[in-house]
């Protein structure tokens, strides 16, 4: 076999080499190294398929290409094929492959099925009709035969009928035994096998119009071996009147005897049976007789047929109908007396017990009304405890849930001013103290954060949130947040990676409190100078490719004895009062619970002394399961700082304040909220609860609301829908402020009409510059209906204010409709769109920045300008037209606007 550089490929005991003929004097052999287990390995054939080269040797099948080398090798071992001993292959037309073997017979193989990596395998054995197992060359001719040589004599093997024909010394062949290496197919179908007799030259062709084998196969006798008798009887006689022969039960055994009526060669005559009904598999023997034991009863129909060396099989076959009768116990007459017998049986002992169950019969009524009552009580316990036990395990996660949910509030009121307070110009120790404040409230709010997420996992309402990303980028980055910590303890992580970049599906919020956790488990256990050694790498298992991650450090470690415990919640290592490593006993069993949740497993091995190493495997999801987009806690991006945009500005030095609602029923909250904003700016409006806020913000059309969620009466979802479907108050930009971080809570309230959601604790810097960001958006859309260009805005934005669209479309409509009445005034305009003038003035005043008289004086000069440029009618019947008392007004509200005078139009 040749590649493209002309080198010839050739198989040895040893593996494979490369030859060169072109060098052949330098004796240029190379040896291929590239798999190891074929420098051991026998290559007795090479067969080329395309780009592929399937290799035939003693330890199954191997693939290669030249390009790639080996891909994969077949065997036993692995399950692919049924025997290892491969001495030469052939792919048929249909891609199937048959391997002859050495002492496996011939083997039918589909490599590959379906699309499936699972190999289909038929094995052909002398038990089939072969010549012998060892087998030495697989051809295939023209006519949809395989030729097969072996240790004795060639097989023609139909590849539909898989019947075979053997050919010996007897059908002409000058030796039956052949050679390993010596056979050949020429182009024109030409057959060669080399044998110890020589080289054999067969045609396929001139097998193809053989005769059909007529040969008569007859029985010769019919030996029945009888329970009472001794010795054999032949019944040979009753087969004359019948094709049917009725054995009994008690019968040993059956004899029947047959024979080729050929009298050229007996010694090669091979015949086949099966009896149709116990088994449907053909027996192949030399042997001219069957012998039949313990054949159940029943009735069967016995096949045979014969032939003679190279001979198809006799078109005479034999049948013969087999009745095995039923044994006297399972006739029907002995069963129905047996029945009859046990009946009668039954029935007088019944008799008997039925007088003394009548006598049992009263006390057991009584006994059973007294057990059945007690039953009964003990039932309704038990079902009471059961839904004591759920209800308590139901208030225990709520109370763990809220009562998390509850100690936000408070973080909000520690972190949101020692952050305000840290930033001011203060003496050194106090900073000091505002520090340590602000890292034990960050540190609290971890601890809330994990119960938290213990407590969905618990409920199972904990997604899972996959993303495509560089995983090492990722840790990297998680790493070097904790690298601050180990310094302090001059401890040194080292982070082994075996590729620079490594992008994957992974949830990042899952995998950042896995590493988060043990890392700083890893620093707090090892002491000072330490050394924390973190891996990861992608891991096959079972076929699949999975996220492996160790930590491993030189600390304390753990006792044998509690390695087994350190994943229950709330469980302490070390329970003395002294407790020099403190913790609460969350971070590895929510870890554990999180690698779970993921269908992962986390592994631990620790030595007192000596350090701890967790391992973690994470299987890696398809792409189908990565999330397509995700959803953020914010709505608008913004530089982290406090100072006023100066885009906002001009509504700022407006003479009226902003007005700003507050909905919480936490005071101190509302008190802090407050002192996070200039009070000559904003007008503070505050409610208690939803269902004020939600009177208070129609009551006085605030320019924007900040509310809770989790509030008496109504909560912060409800009162979001109410103001968005209120016609007053649908243009009232919103945040969200909430201790629900649940991606499912932040999509409840984006989807009802929040414009921002922000968790508790929140940064007051971020807040008021999410305030004054909304402000600066209700300017760009003051700036759109001044303008009137509508039309002239994106889909994007025609979907946000569509229902601000709807309200000014409408508004302008209806002073267009009533413009040449010059009593149209605000309290109309209000009656007409059911609000008070104070709630039009500010709706109007909200989306124009003009008071509604002005508005209307606007669409009244807009109005008056487009006739005057159709100059189709006289100045003063434009006034009259456009509602001005007087032609003088006109004019000199018109040369106000306008800059000139309508006859200068």
């Amino acid at each position: 076999n040749t590649n493209k550089k002309k080198e010839f490929l050739i198989g040895t005991n040893h593996g494979l080499i490369f030859f060169n003929p072109q060098t052949s004097l330098k004796r240029d052999f190379t040896q291929y190294n590239e798999f190891d287990i074929l420098k051991t390995t026998s290559v007795d054939a090479i067969k080329r398929q395309g780009e592929n080269i399937w290799l035939s040797t003693n330890k199954g099948v191997f693939l290669m290409t030249e390009k790639a080398g080996v891909l994969q090798h077949f065997s036993q071992a692995s399950g692919d094929l049924p025997f290892d001993l491969i001495k030469h292959l052939h792919i048929d037309k249909t891609g199937v492959f048959w391997l002859a073997t050495s002492g496996g017979g011939l083997i039918r193989w589909q490599p590959f099925s379906d699309g499936n990596q699972k190999s289909k395998t038929k094995q052909f054995t002398t038990n089939n009709g072969l010549s012998h197992n060892y087998l030495y060359a697989v051809y295939e001719d023209d006519y949809n035969n395989l030729w097969i040589s072996s240790d004795y004599g060639i097989m023609r093997v139909d590849k539909e009928t898989k019947q075979i024909q053997i050919f010996t010394t007897d059908d002409g062949l000058l030796h039956n035994e052949f050679n390993m290496f010596s056979h050949h197919k020429a182009k024109d179908g030409t057959l060669y096998f080399g044998g110890l007799g020589g080289l054999v030259a067969i045609h396929p062709k001139d097998f193809v119009n053989q005769k059909t084998n007529e040969t008569p196969l007859v029985f010769t006798s019919l030996l029945v071996l009888e329970d009472d008798k001794e010795e054999f009887i032949d019944k040979i006689h009753l087969l004359d009147k019948s094709n049917t022969f009725t054995l009994k039960s008690s019968d040993k055994l059956i004899e029947i005897r047959f024979a080729l009526l050929n009298f050229v060669s007996k010694k090669n005559q091979i015949y086949a049976y099966k009896i149709e009904g116990y088994t449907n598999r053909w027996n192949y023997s030399n042997e001219n007789f069957v012998r039949i034991t313990n054949l159940p009863y029943g009735t069967y129909q016995l096949k045979i047929k014969g032939k003679t060396g190279s001979q198809s099989w006799s078109s005479n076959e034999l049948q013969l109908t087999l009745k095995v009768l039923k044994p006297l116990y399972l006739q029907w007459w002995f069963i129905t007396l047996v029945i009859a017998a046990v009946l009668g049986f039954i029935f007088w002992i019944s008799k008997q017990r039925i007088q003394r169950l009548e006598n049992e019969k009263e006390r057991l009524t009584a006994e059973v009304k007294k057990r059945t009552i007690k039953i009964e009580t003990d039932k309704f316990i038990i079902e009471q405890q059961s839904e004591d036990l759920k209800a308590l395990n139901i208030a225990k996660t709520k109370f763990f849930s809220n009562i998390t949910h509850e100690f936000r509030t408070p973080l909000t009121l520690i972190a949101g001013p020692t952050q305000l307070l840290a930033k001011q110009n203060l003496p050194k120790p106090i900073r000091t103290h505002l520090d340590i404040v602000g890292k034990n409230a960050k540190h609290l709010l971890g601890l809330v954060n994990q119960l938290l997420d213990l407590s969905k996992l618990e409920v199972g309402k904990m997604p899972i949130e996959l993303v495509r990303d560089d995983i090492i980028l990722f840790t990297k980055e998680l790493i070097d947040q904790l690298q601050p910590l180990a310094g302090s303890k001059e401890q040194t992580i080292d982070f082994q990676i075996n590729e620079q970049e490594w992008v994957t599906i992974f949830d990042k919020d899952k995998w950042s409190k896995v590493i988060f956790n043990l890392l700083s488990n890893a620093i707090k256990f090892t002491s000072n100078n330490g050394q924390i050694t973190i891996k990861l790498s992608e891991k096959l298992i079972r076929q699949k490719a999975n996220i492996y991650l160790e930590i491993k450090d030189n600390g304390i470690g753990i006792a044998t004895e509690l390695q087994t415990h350190i994943f229950n919640r709330f469980h302490q290592i070390d329970h003395s009062d002294t407790r020099e490593k403190q913790g609460t006993g969350i971070g590895l069993a929510l870890v554990k619970e999180l690698v779970n949740l993921q269908n992962g497993k986390i592994l631990v091995e620790s030595e007192l002394g000596v350090g701890t190493t967790f391992s973690i495997n994470i299987p890696i999801e398809n792409d189908e399961m990565v999330n397509q987009k995700s959803i953020e806690s914010t709505t608008f991006s913004f530089d982290n700082t406090n100072t006023v945009s100066p885009a906002v500005l001009p509504i700022l030095n407006n003479e009226d304040r902003l007005r700003l609602l507050i909905i919480e029923d936490n005071t101190d909250i509302r008190t802090y909220i407050k002192s996070c904003l200039d009070i000559t700016i904003f007008e503070i409006i505050e409610a208690e609860n939803g269902q004020i806020g939600i009177e208070k913000a129609l009551e006085y059309v605030p320019d924007l609301i900040v509310s809770d969620v989790m509030m008496p009466k109504k909560d912060g979802f409800k009162v979001t829908k109410e103001i968005r479907q209120n016609t007053i108050t649908s243009h009232i930009p919103i945040i969200l402020l909430t201790a629900k971080t649940a991606l499912e809570s932040r999509l409840e309230g984006i989807k009802g009409g929040a414009d921002v959601y922000l968790t508790k604790p929140f940064s007051p810097e971020e807040l008021v510059l999410r305030i004054y960001k909304l402000i600066e958006l209700r300017q760009l859309l003051q700036q759109r209906y001044k303008t009137n260009k509508l039309e002239e805005t994106t889909a994007i934005q025609k979907l946000s204010f569509e229902k601000e669209d709807n309200f000014v479309s409408s508004f302008k409509s209806h002073i267009l409709q009533y413009l040449d009445t010059q009593t149209l005034d605000v309290e109309t305009l209000a009656n007409s769109f059911d609000m008070s003038r104070m709630q039009l003035h500010r709706k109007v005043k909200a989306l124009t920045n003009q008071s509604t008289s002005e508005y209307v004086r606007t669409i009244r000069l807009e109005t008056a300008f487009k006739l005057l440029k159709v100059g189709e009618l006289s100045i003063s019947q434009i006034a009259y037209q456009t509602g001005f008392s007087s032609l003088s007004h006109f004019s000199r509200t018109f040369k106000k606007h306008y800059k000139k005078s309508p006859s200068d139009i």
